[in-house]
């Protein structure tokens, strides 16, 4: 995953971008190939959104729905959205071959608060997604707005100490990745990933925000969140002796966690 700068994006710049990976990234995450997602943050995020039976659950940026999924098996109600189409019309299908109950919509998620009554919801989750929507601020109080008092939002984001604008890996003397050189992370603000990685099965490219620890927690507080943990997960050495491509998140927080709560 490369990225570069970029002045600003919209919601349509985001709509096409992920309409266009939208099969990429089906057969990305559905293959196995998103090892991060299957074995490091979205395991931890589950854990983060426990226990989840009975609750009523939003779910935002769902993509093809893999997330909701999860988090249907384990007994939410869940309620989900995502700006592209594509992206939703194989969550859709993913539903009718396997029935979990899980309502799928099209829609910015900064505009869930127009759609959902005040306190819908005991939980709102975001999985690697809220930094792909063109106004992360906005979708935070959206989604307050829509929980219930006592209510929490559990979202994941790449950590901002390693997902910085200068990310260089070292190559040791086995080939491995050595030390990990980065620079500029104050250089904040809207940018583009690049998805080129081997795993794809072709390449296109996304706006997303990056932001330091000290601007989500700007953005999280203008909200009204209260920040109840943070959590940098990591694999265990069984998972690193299984799948070595992950090695990387073992050694250096790549992922970063919040657990949020509405307490008024």
């Amino acid at each position: 995953m490369e990225t570069n700068r970029k002045e600003t994006f919209s919601d349509e710049d985001a709509r096409a971008a992920w309409n266009k990976g939208a099969h990429a990234w089906e057969e990305f995450v559905e293959s196995g190939a998103d090892y991060y997602r299957h074995d490091v943050h979205g395991l931890a995020l589950l854990a983060v959104c426990e226990p989840l039976a009975g609750l009523d659950v939003l779910d935002l940026g769902c993509g093809q729905g893999y997330f909701c999924r999860e988090l249907a098996r384990r007994g939410a109600r869940v309620v989900a959205v995502d700006i592209a189409e594509e992206q939703i019309a194989y969550a859709r299908m993913r539903e009718e071959r396997e029935y979990l109950g899980i309502e799928y919509h099209v829609m910015s998620a900064g505009e869930v608060n127009r759609h959902w009554k005040s306190e819908s919801f005991d939980l709102v989750t975001a999985c690697m997604s809220l930094q792909d929507m063109a106004d992360v601020g906005a979708t935070l109080r959206s989604s307050f707005d829509v929980l219930r008092v006592g209510g929490r939002m559990a979202l994941s984001v790449p950590h901002p100490c390693t997902d910085t604008p200068f990310r260089e890996w070292e190559s040791n003397e086995t080939g491995k990745k050595g030390p990990l050189k980065i620079d500029r992370y104050f250089e904040s603000g809207p940018t583009v990933c690049h998805w080129r990685m081997g795993r794809l099965i072709y390449h296109w490219d996304t706006p997303y925000w990056r932001y330091t620890l000290a601007e989500w927690s700007e953005l999280i507080a203008k909200a009204r969140f209260l920040i109840r943990r943070m959590y940098e997960p990591r694999p265990t050495v069984e998972q690193v002796e299984r799948n070595p491509y992950i090695e990387d998140s073992y050694r250096l927080p790549c992922f970063l966690i919040f657990d949020l709560v509405k307490l008024e």
